[in-house]
């Protein structure tokens, strides 16, 4: 077995998949989201879709695979998700009749190399942030998808060819159906192992209750696909996998429990009395029945599925958990703790964006700069996670509040969720002009250069005031030092106002280069502004924070 184009075919293949969901991401637009809320929202209408879909592609890896992408780029849901896994089981045995009745079989990684040719000129040739260009994305992504799938059977292209099993055909049942796992497994591909146990119970190698049993085994060898892709994937792709596994195994179960008294059935129909036939009906017939008894227990699959799977990272909150809602103030003191790294995190997700670095004595200590996976994380990851803190928190609150607390502690409360609200706020102006400041530093333009370091310093500027704000200090103080604060930034985004028009007049930069120096200007003043106000509500409580926002107005 050449290990080469195996080791290259799985590098291509977990390739194409993160290209494809990034594609999927970007390309699911409103219209494209409302027809899969719309044609896979319910188990159901999943099952209906991916029977359909894998009929049509004749692979159900690929199904499979297309299910994991749409679910890591959150456009479906896990009930909807398992409802097309289970069609994708009764729709890859269309093959089975194809072959059966016609001898003809369709090959997707034919269409990888056009896929990768075409999808290729449009990412290189085409703008950024068009819907041709991501559509070209999407092309790449599933062309080296397939080509990586193409490559991995090629690597055990010779072993599978000249697989002979007849040594195999006086196994036990059982022992045959493990080895139709195995092969699948191998080949990566369902409807390949079939064609194998067509082409046995043809030649008479195998007889029909072996083949039988064989068939049953590639159903489950066939979940290898899913389990791959969702290697290192989200909590949602590894429950998707999980579903694709357990109800396979249990389908295998029923089938196996069946076989007999389902091939005697069977054989009573006149027009099955070609074996083949008849394998490729028990084929059907068994994912039909196992969809009819696995149907009812999708839902309470997915609700299972969903407590599991987290990843360490699934959990951002760190007192929560562990403050229970049994005593109030424990509660408060936690939430407070938690709405503070939550403005840390804040600070320090928008100093990684401008380049700042914390010094080591700051109050307002980044989070992740203390924790070890933090240097694995990429600034989406960060960003998502403090929205994701932000959730917790906003759920934790509720519950709590639907306890009979004082009217002090629930403004308190409030004034926390408010807190964190703004952090998300100054988090996402900065993340909104990112890809501006990327497009500043690559104009290499003197007029552009210094624009951009004003900018900056005026950031820098504001940071390093940040960490000279002690929490500790008298509500006065924190007073002045916000208010201060505050005037100094309002000062200088009206400086930089005022220059950047008679820059304009000077006709120094061009018209788009101004308009993202404006556009900078201003998120940066917004990230500056919602920070000092979240930072007024944590440390001063609502109502205060509210006098001290209306003078500064």
């Amino acid at each position: 077995m050449d290990l080469l184009p195996l080791l290259a075919g799985l590098g291509l293949f977990m390739l194409g998949m993160k290209q494809l969901e990034e594609a999927l991401a970007v390309l699911a637009g409103v219209p494209f989201r409302r027809f899969l809320r719309d044609h896979a929202s319910t188990p159901l209408r999943g099952i209906v879709v991916g029977t359909l879909a894998t009929a049509v592609l004749q692979s159900s890896s690929l199904v499979s695979l297309l299910v994991l992408a749409f679910v890591g780029a959150g456009i479906l849901q896990l009930g909807g998700a398992i409802g097309v896994i289970l069609g994708a089981n009764l729709g890859t045995t269309a093959t089975g009749w194809l072959v059966a009745t016609l001898g003809f079989k369709l090959k997707l990684s034919s269409l990888a190399l056009g896929l990768l040719g075409v999808g290729g000129i449009g990412v290189a040739l085409l703008d950024k942030g068009t819907r041709l260009r991501e559509a070209a994305g999407f092309a790449v992504g599933l062309g080296l998808l397939l080509f990586g799938l193409d490559l991995m059977k090629q690597g055990v292209e010779n072993y599978a060819a000249s697989f002979d099993v007849s040594p195999f055909a006086h196994w036990s049942i059982p022992a045959l159906t493990l080895l139709g796992v195995g092969v699948t497994a191998l080949i990566q591909s369902s409807s390949a192992a079939m064609m194998i146990a067509l082409s046995a119970l043809h030649a008479g190698v195998l007889g029909l209750e072996a083949a039988a049993a064989f068939a049953i085994g590639t159903g489950i060898g066939t979940t290898m696909t899913a389990v791959l892709g969702a290697v290192g994937g989200s909590p949602d792709k590894k429950r998707v996998a999980a579903a694709h596994v357990g109800f396979n195994l249990a389908k295998a179960a029923l089938a196996l429990a069946l076989l007999y008294p389902l091939l005697g059935l069977l054989g009573r129909v006149p027009a099955l009395d070609d074996p083949l036939l008849r394998l490729v009906a028990f084929h059907s017939s068994f994912n039909l029945i196992g969809i009819a008894v696995m149907f009812p227990l999708v839902g309470w699959a997915a609700r299972w599925l969903g407590r599991r799977f987290r990843s360490a990272d699934a959990q951002v909150n760190s007192f929560l958990h562990g403050a229970g809602l049994e005593v109030p103030e424990a509660a408060c003191e936690a939430v407070r703790k938690e709405v503070r790294r939550a403005l840390c995190m804040a600070m320090g997700l928008n100093r990684y964006a401008l380049h700042q670095h914390a010094p080591e004595a700051t109050p307002w200590p980044d989070p992740d700069a203390s924790d070890p996976r933090a240097g694995r994380r990429s600034y989406a990851q960060r960003y998502d996670r403090l929205k994701r803190l932000e959730g917790e928190l906003a759920e934790y609150v509720v519950a709590l509040q639907a306890r009979e607390l004082p009217l002090e502690t629930g403004r308190e409360l409030s004034a926390q969720l408010e807190a964190v609200r703004l952090a998300v706020i100054s988090a996402k102006s900065i993340k909104d002009v990112r890809q501006n400041l990327v497009e500043l530093r690559l104009a290499l333009r003197g007029a552009v250069d210094s624009w951009l370091a004003r900018l900056e310093g005026n950031a820098a500027h504001f940071y390093s005031a940040l960490d000279r704000i002690d929490p500790a200090q008298s509500q006065a103080s924190l007073i002045e030092s916000l208010s201060r604060l505050r005037h100094e930034m309002r000062v200088r985004r009206d400086a930089v106002l005022t220059d950047l028009y008679a820059s304009a007049g000077r006709r120094e930069l061009d018209e788009l280069e101004l308009s993202t120096l404006f556009n900078v200007n201003r998120e940066l003043h917004s990230s500056s502004k919602a920070l000092l106000r979240g930072l007024s509500a944590h440390l001063l409580g609502a109502e205060t924070a509210a006098v001290v926002e209306a003078a500064a107005a």
